[in-house]
C-alpha cells in the first residue's frame, strides 16, 4: 500500500515529538506531550500511557484522559489490573514483542468483530469506547504503551494513521529509555538502601488490614495517594500490577504465569528507584491468608540490571553476565551454567556485540560501572 505523502502539519508534528524525546522530558510527561500533539493529526477521543520496567515487561505508571462526553479524566479505573490487565492486555503485549510489532488496530486480528475482544468487552465497550491502536515503545527493551481510543461509531484508524503512530515509537522508545537510565543519577544511595522496607497487608477483598509507619511515605512517593487508601481505593498502579501478578503466579492459566514472579522495579516520583515484591500469607485457624507488599529502595545492583535490559539479552546471554560480573573464567562459567566452553565465548560475543564493548572489562564497566557509581556519589 503506497501512503501520500505527508502534509506540512503532519511533519511539524512529527518534528516535534522527535525534539520532545531529546528533551530529557520525565516518562510520563513525555508521554502526556506526544498524545497532545498527535491529537490534531491522528484524533481520538480517550488515551493510556504506561511506563514499563522492561526487566518483567509490567507496567511502572499510568496516565490515562478522556475529553469527550463530558467526562472528566478517569484515570485507569479501579478493575483494570482485576479484569483486564493481566488476562488479556499483557498478553497482547507480549505477542507483540515476540512478533516485533510495534503498532495495532484492535481490529487487526478479529476479523472486525470486536466482541471477540476480551479488552473490548471489558474495558472498552461499557465506557462507549471502540476503535483503538495500540502502541509499544520499544528500543531493545519495552519502555511504554499507548493506547489511543475512539468513541464507539467513529471510522477506524486508517492506514495512514497508523503509518503516523508508528513513525513516532523510535523516538518516544530512545526517550523513555533514556528517562528511566538518566533517573539512575538519582535512584538511591548506600543510605537509602538502609531504610527499612514498608510492609501493606491487604485482605482479600483488597483493603488494607495493616502496614508499617513508613509504607505511605513509599505509596505517595509512587504515585499521588488516595486520601482513603486504606480502603484498598486507588492504589498507586506499580502496587495494583505486582498485585495482579501475585495472583497470577497462584492461579496460572499458562506456563509464562507459572514463571511469573510477582516483584517490579518502578521509578517513584522523588527519581529514586523502589522495588516491590508481593506474596500471599498462608490461612490459619483464626485468621484467613492475606497479601503483603513490601516496597522499599531498590538496591544499587538492582538498579543496574535495568541496563541489561535496556541491551535486550537474552535469559542465558544474562546468566553469563552475571557470571562475568563474578569474575568467573570461561570454564568456570561453563561450569556453573552447564554449558560448553564454546557456548560460552558465543554467548560473548554476542553480549559484546549488543552492548558494543569488546572485552569482559568494557562489559562490567558499561552495564554497571558507568550506570552505578554516580548513583552512589
Amino acid at each position: 500500500m503506497v501512503l501520500s505523502i505527508p502534509s506540512a502539519r503532519e511533519e511539524r508534528a512529527m518534528a516535534e515529538i522527535d525534539r520532545m524525546a531529546r528533551a530529557g522530558l520525565d516518562g510520563l510527561d513525555l508521554l502526556r506531550r506526544v498524545t497532545d500533539t498527535l491529537r490534531p493529526i491522528v484524533p481520538f477521543d480517550a488515551y493510556c500511557a504506561t511506563t514499563t520496567d522492561p526487566g518483567s515487561n509490567l507496567i511502572t505508571d499510568a496516565v490515562a484522559e478522556r475529553e469527550t462526553r463530558g467526562s472528566p479524566a478517569d484515570g485507569v479505573f479501579a478493575n483494570y489490573f482485576d479484569r483486564v490487565y493481566f488476562e488479556h492486555d499483557l498478553g497482547d503485549t507480549l505477542a507483540m514483542l515476540r512478533e516485533r510489532r510495534t503498532v495495532a488496530r484492535l481490529s487487526d486480528s478479529l476479523g472486525g468483530d470486536r466482541q471477540r475482544s476480551g479488552r473490548y468487552r471489558l474495558h472498552l465497550q461499557p465506557r462507549h469506547l471502540g476503535p483503538e491502536v495500540y502502541v509499544t515503545f520499544v528500543d531493545r527493551g519495552l519502555w511504554g504503551e499507548l493506547h489511543l481510543t475512539r468513541e464507539e461509531g467513529c471510522p477506524d484508524f486508517s492506514p495512514r494513521e497508523v503509518e503516523l503512530v508508528r513513525r513516532i515509537v523510535p523516538q518516544v522508545g530512545t526517550g523513555l529509555k533514556a528517562a528511566a537510565l538518566r533517573a539512575r543519577a538519582s535512584a538511591v544511595t548506600e543510605h537509602d538502601a538502609s531504610h527499612v522496607p514498608g510492609v501493606l497487608i491487604l485482605d482479600r477483598d483488597g483493603r488494607v488490614v495493616s502496614a508499617t509507619a513508613n509504607v505511605e511515605e513509599f505509596l505517595a512517593d509512587l504515585g499521588v495517594l488516595d486520601p482513603c487508601w486504606r480502603s484498598g481505593r486507588n492504589l498507586p498502579v506499580a502496587v495494583q500490577v505486582v498485585l495482579g501478578a501475585l495472583e497470577q503466579s497462584l492461579a496460572p492459566a499458562t506456563e509464562q504465569d507459572r514463571r511469573r514472579v510477582p516483584r517490579l522495579r518502578a521509578r517513584a516520583r522523588s527519581g529514586r528507584w523502589l522495588t516491590l515484591d508481593a506474596s500471599l500469607t498462608e490461612a490459619t485457624e483464626t485468621r484467613p491468608s492475606e497479601r503483603v507488599v513490601v516496597v522499599g529502595p531498590a538496591q544499587s545492583q538492582e538498579v543496574a540490571w535495568l541496563s541489561v535490559a535496556a541491551y535486550e539479552l537474552s535469559p542465558r546471554e544474562e546468566d553469563v553476565v552475571r557470571q562475568v560480573v563474578r569474575g568467573l573464567s570461561t570454564r568456570q562459567i561453563a561450569g556453573e551454567l552447564f554449558i560448553a566452553e564454546h557456548t560460552v565465548q558465543r554467548h560473548l560475543s554476542n553480549i559484546f556485540e549488543k552492548v558494543g564493548v569488546r572485552s569482559r572489562r568494557d562489559l562490567v564497566k558499561r552495564l554497571f560501572v558507568e550506570q552505578v557509581l554516580p548513583s552512589l556519589n
